[in-house]
């Protein structure tokens, strides 16, 4: 008995600790004025995003595949900013946002406007 509490114990710190990160994961929400997101290989860094108005997304790619993000009601686009769809790694397209609301977006290689795949939601301001 005592053996299998040991075990259990040792099992629930193990997932607790490879669920947690200091860099921020798929499902992970992120506050700030100016924001870095990571587009990593088919995956936001943050799948939650929360600016004021006013405030920017430095949208990184950080993966070996090209990336963009692209809001699902066509207001905005990396593309826009960078001048390319492709995004590689290392290529930035900072935005900033002056116009408050709720943005769904999508990388238009690895997900789709319908939510499915690489996909998230930036809020801006207090909606």
């Amino acid at each position: 008995m005592r053996r299998s509490i040991s075990v259990a114990a040792v099992f629930g710190a193990i997932v607790l600790t490879a669920c947690s990160s200091d860099e921020g994961g798929v499902g992970d929400v992120f506050e700030g004025d100016d924001v870095t997101v990571d587009m990593f290989d088919n995956r936001y860094q943050y799948t939650e995003i929360r600016i004021p108005v006013g405030g920017s997304v430095n949208w990184l790619g950080a993966g070996r595949n090209q990336h963009n993000s692209v809001a699902v009601d066509g207001s905005w686009s990396t593309g826009d900013e960078f001048g390319s769809l492709e995004q590689l790694e290392g290529d930035e397209a900072v935005i900033t946002y002056d116009q408050p609301g709720e943005y769904a977006f999508f990388c238009t290689f690895h997900g789709n406007d319908e939510g499915a795949g690489m996909v998230g939601l930036l809020i801006v301001g207090d909606v």
